[in-house]
């Protein structure tokens, strides 16, 4: 009685594995062997809400500071105060420099390492400079959830060996923080030498003013503190 018992749950068993393949055929596959899976459906995305949001517009000198050379509909801030994160007065943060940068402006070979969109790259640095800003950009914002998304390059050099970039070794050197109005990221750590891409969604449940872009330290007064940026991103999710 046992073992007929365990026969017919292995026969039962088998019935309704073996069932959905005749009757069906083979859902999974095709006669070329392709396989099929299930359609997975992500949130629509809406147009860029970013102004300029590849820096191709003009730019401006804002306090008449020739050195920076901020792009249209963004503001710059840098910090002023003493730095916090290393006492030692080299290390002090300064005034970075600012520049447009248009292809033409940049060797053949770094064209597509900075630009990435369009003709045209935003370039932060100060050599031998310890330096922390902001780059953003004032919105009014409906409800929603929003994803904003930057890419950046840091530049972050400690010297050379036969003409090739030496990236600081340490990577406390550069940081990134997204800022969406009060909120942000928190400091993130980029990898140096190389494009990097970071996105921040955020929930807004009414209607909202909201300062957006992203923020970038370089704490240490190494040889090259440099960030090149490019195609940015804000859009809506479900739209």
């Amino acid at each position: 009685m046992k073992r007929q018992r365990y026969w017919l749950v292995w026969l039962g068993i088998t019935a309704v594995t073996l069932f959905p393949l005749f009757f069906y055929g083979r859902p999974a596959h095709s006669q070329n062997n392709a396989v099929y899976l299930p359609l997975i459906q992500t949130p629509p995305r809406g147009p860029n809400l970013l102004p300029n949001p590849s820096f191709e517009a003009g730019w401006y000198h804002p306090g008449g500071v020739s050195e920076l050379q901020i792009p249209e509909q963004w503001q710059f801030w840098y910090n002023r105060e003493d730095n916090n994160l290393d006492p030692d007065p080299w290390n002090e943060w300064v005034r970075p420099e600012v520049r447009v940068l248009a292809s033409p402006y940049l060797p053949p070979a770094e064209r597509p390492l900075f630009i990435w969109d369009g003709n045209q790259t935003v370039k932060v640095f100060k050599g031998y400079g310890a330096i922390h800003f902001e780059l953003t950009t004032n919105l009014l914002l409906e409800p929603g959830t929003y994803v904003l998304e930057i890419n950046v390059f840091p530049d972050l050099v400690v010297g050379y060996n036969n003409g090739e970039k030496i990236w600081a070794p340490d990577p406390l050197s550069g940081e990134v923080k997204l800022i969406a109005g009060s909120r942000n990221t928190g400091w993130l750590l980029p990898t140096f030498g190389q494009k990097n891409q970071f996105r921040y969604a955020f929930t807004l449940n009414q209607t909202e003013n909201v300062r957006v872009g992203a923020a970038m330290r370089g704490r240490w007064a190494i040889q090259n503190n440099g960030w090149f940026m490019d195609d940015w991103d804000l859009y809506k999710l479900g739209e």
